[in-house]
């Protein structure tokens, strides 16, 4: 059994679906899930509460998903504002070999879906992270809304089950992809 972090923002519930997704086919596989919805930056007390949650989980895991809305092409604030705290464990290189791999939703179509991944892997690079990309390698990929190489991306409204089905099952393909290269059982 293997243990994946899924660490995410989500402003209007869309990346959180997505992370749902992900949490749930990950235990249907027989992983242990720690999951974390990183809150607005408005509420010291909740975000001081998640951070010290999702960095514990983020030691613990064999492999992190990353999730985030993607805001002007970049990660969003309450993601970089948490990432911003992950120092101490980089500096005692607790980070480097980790399997990672990052989703995001935008509201628009050209709406910095890829370049919101590309920026948010800066950050891995530095780690020493071993990036799992979506990769154009599976049929869940292929399909038109899911073309990213680079991890899943989903255009959807901020209303109730605005993920479209397609961009749930490349969630799905994620996980597995993801947990099929971490070694071990």
């Amino acid at each position: 059994m293997k243990t994946v972090a899924i660490i995410y923002h989500s402003s209007t519930g869309n990346v959180h679906q997505m992370a749902l997704a992900a949490h749930t086919h990950a235990e249907q596989l027989g992983h242990g899930v720690l999951s974390t919805r990183l809150p607005e930056l408005d509420d010291p007390d909740a975000t001081v509460a998640a951070h010290r949650k999702a960095l514990g989980d983020l030691e613990a895991a064999d492999a992190v998903l990353w999730g985030t809305p993607g805001r002007y092409g970049a990660m969003s604030g309450p993601m970089k504002h948490f990432l911003d705290q992950t120092l101490p464990l980089h500096q005692r290189g607790a980070l480097a070999d980790k399997y990672m791999s990052t989703f995001v939703s935008t509201a628009s179509n050209h709406g910095g879906q890829e370049s919101t991944i590309l920026a948010f892997n800066n950050v891995l690079y530095h780690w020493g992270a071993i990036i799992v990309p979506a990769g154009a390698a599976g049929e869940a990929q292929a399909m038109p809304l899911n073309g990213n190489p680079y991890g899943v991306s989903s255009v959807s409204k901020a209303q109730p089950d605005a993920v479209p089905t397609e961009n749930l099952e490349a969630m799905k393909f994620l996980v597995e992809r993801l947990l099929t290269l971490v070694p071990g059982e």
